[in-house]
Parts: structure tokens; C-alpha cells; sequence
């Protein structure tokens, strides 16, 4: 019997072509409760880069690299969590 063995991969001189980093923003009116949050969260926290929640003036700003997900697609995953938003810059 062979003794097992590790291999180590060497990664940090890899180059990842992510592009630029985009942002949009949407008017939830929602947004001070916390179950809002986090319906915001797990429709689209994993594929964003910063979620950012601005209450006074009921805003969420994303901050997403296109490659990895689209508004449409951010639309169609918030509208699956039945929130009522607005999306202000496309």
C-alpha cells in the first residue's frame, strides 16, 4: 500500500479577468425591516460583491461584476422573493 500523498497547487500568480466592478441602485420601501434584508441577501448576496443599504432615503446600492450576474437577472432573483423594488440606473 502507497503512502498518501498532498498536493499543494500554486495559485497566486493566476490572473482573473473579472472586469470592472459595476454598481446599481434600487428603491425598496421595505428596507428597514430586517426580513427585507435578508430576502435581499439570500437572493442576491452571493453573487454581489458589496450590498450597501441606505434607510433614510430607502436605497440599496450593489456593487456586482457583470460576468458573474446581470441587473435583469438581480431583478428576476428579488422579484422571486416578492419584494417591491425599483431599480434607478440602468
Amino acid at each position: 500500500m502507497k503512502p498518501k500523498q498532498r498536493m499543494y497547487i500554486d495559485a497566486r500568480h493566476e490572473k482573473f479577468q473579472l472586469g470592472n466592478a459595476k454598481q446599481v441602485t434600487y428603491v425598496i420601501e421595505e428596507i428597514d425591516e430586517d426580513s427585507t434584508k435578508q430576502k435581499i441577501y439570500e437572493a442576491i448576496g452571493p453573487y454581489t460583491l458589496k450590498i450597501e443599504v441606505v434607510p433614510n432615503n430607502k436605497k440599496v446600492m450593489i456593487t456586482y461584476y457583470e460576468s458573474i450576474i446581470s441587473p435583469t437577472y438581480m431583478d428576476y432573483q428579488l422579484q422571486l422573493k416578492n419584494l417591491v423594488f425599483k431599480r434607478e440606473n440602468d
